[in-house]
């Protein structure tokens, strides 16, 4: 076939595509080397905070919070090399659930295994204002329920991905 004279065809006229959000990842820290897993894939998926929570079900060995930062952060940056993300995620210290309160989230929401009248995640970010979105993922066990009105408190609004419950290193991707 010849070709057809005129410009050729161009993108497709629409509205402007919006910025990518800043993603900070409250993670509740699980049993074992799950962790290692999570900052990994967060990195790889372009999450620039991870922000260690203990909570009420964390099961850690006394001091083991602080030997772990240093291997997340290495991790890290060896994720960010090979998906070539302009830059590894800030690893923050493992610290209490509930010093989120004192945080500056944006558009906060959590993520719980049991229907908390909540909207569905799609919902929860269809008026995302354009700043900072903050993902929150339990622990195995689930949260307590005085950690669920911490977080509502604190503004952060509940969410399922689904009528099943994932693994929290599932979740967390």
């Amino acid at each position: 076939m010849a070709p057809v004279d005129g410009p050729a065809p161009g993108p497709c006229p629409g509205p402007a595509p919006r910025p990518a959000p800043e993603i900070v990842l409250l993670q509740c820290l699980p049993k074992g080397p799950k962790m290692d897993s999570i900052v990994r894939q967060a990195t790889e998926a372009g999450v620039s905070r991870i922000v260690p929570l203990l909570s009420e079900h964390t099961l850690l060995r006394p001091g083991e919070e602080g030997q772990r930062l240093g291997r997340w952060q290495r991790i890290a940056r060896e994720a960010m090399q090979q998906s070539g993300s302009p830059r590894p995620p800030v690893i923050e210290e493992p610290r209490a659930l509930p010093s989120i309160r004192d945080g500056t989230w944006g558009t906060g929401i959590f993520f719980h295994e049991v229907p908390l009248g909540g909207s569905s995640l799609h919902a929860l970010l269809a008026g995302w204002d354009g700043g900072r979105v903050s993902l929150l993922v339990g622990p195995e066990g689930g949260l307590a329920p005085s950690e669920v009105a911490i977080l509502r408190a604190a503004g952060l609004l509940p969410a399922r991905l689904g009528a099943t419950v994932l693994r929290v290193d599932t979740d967390a991707v």
